[in-house]
């Protein structure tokens, strides 16, 4: 961690090229200059236990420095301020080149960088320890419209999203998003060919109408999902003619009267807001879930975003709260 090291000049191995997440791990890692044993392991172990969902949504150069800011954070290691700002540079590079060099990332990147060099020095350890995280979800939202938790933040969002995550990252435990995967998704059993999965023709319809995607490539991320996130999807396609009637209706008291009256019972004030905000994001969530956005987090294991979204849908009877679906 020692400063005064060589710049870093390297490009870091793009998703457009064909090297191996493993490979950009290793190269990434050493483009960061991290040599420490322990914090290289720990970032090719929380690598294994990344979801292939998660890396179709955000690309193995994101998800690769992901798990060296979070091995970082685990492990106790600290970037000196020259060894930030080199981060930084880095990670930026191996954004997409369509959005790489735009006035947006330049001015976030600008932003980050003239806050790291007044006031990285006198920030408290802990925050220190979390800043990669930061610049990782920066990287994410500049990159894919969405930070590495799954939430979507517009460009004019960007720093105060960057303000409220100094507050908020260093009270995460980053190895909580890392839950290991079950045996059968690592490997097939040899002998056993996995039966095709099939989905109805109105649940590809309607989501077909929703996202303005193509069948195929529905139920490619359909067989990707979990059953959990099949059964929500498909509850909300069941009720598309309500989730059509509601979105549009664009006055809250408008919508909480024919809530209420397809219920049969009162929303409070709170439960009238969570509605709103899942109706307006409704094709927002719908596609997060089919990408693999919402990447669990915290510890619980949980996406708060998509949470209480999923909350807003089951006030209004869109989709099955989780203890009916257990029984």
């Amino acid at each position: 961690m020692a400063s005064g090291r060589q710049p870093v000049t390297s490009t870091p191995e793009t998703d457009n090229q064909s090297a191996s997440l493993g490979n950009i791990l290793s190269s990434s890692l050493d483009m960061f200059r991290i040599e420490d044993a322990q914090t290289r392991k720990k970032a090719v172990e929380f690598l294994g236990n990344v979801s292939l969902a998660t890396v179709n949504a955000y690309g193995k150069w994101l998800t690769a420095i992901k798990a060296v800011a979070d091995a970082c954070t685990v492990t106790g290691y600290t970037f000196s301020q020259s060894d930030l700002c080199d981060f930084l540079t880095v990670a930026a590079k191996g954004m997409d080149s369509k959005r790489a060099g735009t006035k947006a990332v330049n001015d976030a990147t600008f932003h980050i960088y003239m806050d790291v060099m007044e006031n990285y020095q006198k920030a408290d350890e802990k925050l220190k320890l979390h800043f990669p995280r930061i610049i990782v979800d920066v990287i994410s939202i500049l990159d894919k419209g969405v930070d590495t938790r799954g939430e979507a933040v517009g460009v004019y969002g960007i720093e105060r999203y960057y303000q409220e995550r100094k507050a908020s990252a260093p009270a995460e435990d980053p190895a909580a998003s890392y839950v290991a995967r079950p045996v059968q998704e690592i490997k097939q059993r040899p002998g056993q060919p996995q039966a095709p999965i099939t989905f109805s023709e109105e649940l590809i319809e309607n989501l077909s109408q929703i996202t303005g995607r193509q069948p195929k490539d529905l139920e490619l991320s359909l067989a990707n999902l979990q059953a959990a996130d099949v059964k929500k999807i498909t509850d909300l396609s069941v009720n598309y003619k309500r989730l059509q009637k509601y979105s549009k209706l664009t006055k809250p008291e408008a919508l909480k009267k024919e809530v209420e009256k397809d219920l049969g019972r009162k929303l409070s004030d709170n439960q009238l807001q969570h509605a709103v905000n899942s109706i307006r994001k409704a094709k927002v969530y719908i596609e997060n879930v089919l990408d693999g956005k919402f990447v669990p987090h915290g510890t619980h294991g949980i996406n708060h975003v998509k949470h209480n979204l999923e909350y807003g849908y089951q006030l209004m009877g869109l989709i099955e709260p989780r203890k009916r679906r257990q029984s």
